[in-house]
């Protein structure tokens, strides 16, 4: 039979366990899954919490408007959403992100990037499905069947986000690891120059443009108002833009 102390030291020390994870009914991240987490917020990423509702609508990009990399924010909603998965928004982020789907997405990524060799970019993986990490390329804009390159291969961009660890599990592979550059053959294949803003086409549209035999941009010098001509007929003509004035001497 316990003695009355040994129970008692038992009772609080379940207590004290009880209240690390729980906090008036409510569960609370550990340190290490906040610490985690934040690790993303301190390369610049702006993240954001995939919430229940998120979760069960099948809309994970629910609360992508309140994407930060502010740490007291951050520490702010990992109280108001504990234990939730962290995502990280794709665009304000500058992020080019190569989603590899199973077996068949990592050999065709191997077989578009043979020639550039070993990729040593930042990459989580979740079970079967591995994300690479990119710099978003500037003055480009992916194309419009660019989001597909190759089988099991697909491009994330601006108005997506992506999983980022710890959360349901997943992790980085190579966490000491910088975000490199695209490489020049998936850029090739899947990004184009960017079109011109549509101010500036506008602005464009309404400049003046001269037609001239070469169709240059400079516009001819101006005819003089007034052009001295002989008239066969014994007056004076002027010559004003197209139309001729005699005058009679």
């Amino acid at each position: 039979m316990k003695s009355i102390e040994l129970y008692l030291s038992e009772l609080a020390r379940r207590q004290n366990s009880h209240t690390a994870v729980s906090t008036s009914g409510r569960d609370t991240p550990t340190s290490n899954f906040l610490d985690e987490v934040c690790q993303s917020a301190n390369r610049g990423w702006q993240i954001f919490p995939e919430s229940p509702l998120a979760k069960y609508s099948a809309n994970p990009n629910l609360l992508i408007c309140e994407a930060t990399s502010e740490i007291s924010r951050i520490e702010e909603l990992v109280v108001e959403y504990p234990l939730c998965a962290w995502r990280v928004a794709i665009g304000p982020s500058l992020l080019c992100i190569l989603q590899l789907n199973g077996q068949e997405g990592r050999d065709s990524f191997a077989q578009i990037n043979q020639d550039q060799g070993e990729c040593g970019t930042l990459q989580a993986n979740l079970g079967s499905t591995c994300w690479a990490f990119f710099q978003w390329p500037k003055g480009l804009a992916l194309r419009p069947a660019g989001s597909k390159p190759a089988p099991g291969v697909r491009v994330l961009g601006d108005g997506e986000s992506c999983i980022i660890p710890p959360s349901r599990g997943c992790s980085f592979t190579n966490p000491w690891a910088e975000v490199e550059a695209l490489p020049y053959a998936l850029r090739e294949l899947a990004f184009e120059t960017s079109d011109p803003s549509p101010g500036k086409i506008a602005v464009e549209a309404t400049l003046p443009r001269c037609r001239t035999a070469r169709q240059t941009d400079v516009c001819p010098a101006e005819p003089p108002l007034y052009i001295r001509r002989r008239n066969p007929v014994g007056g004076q003509a002027f010559c004003r833009g197209k139309f001729r004035l005699y005058r009679q001497r």
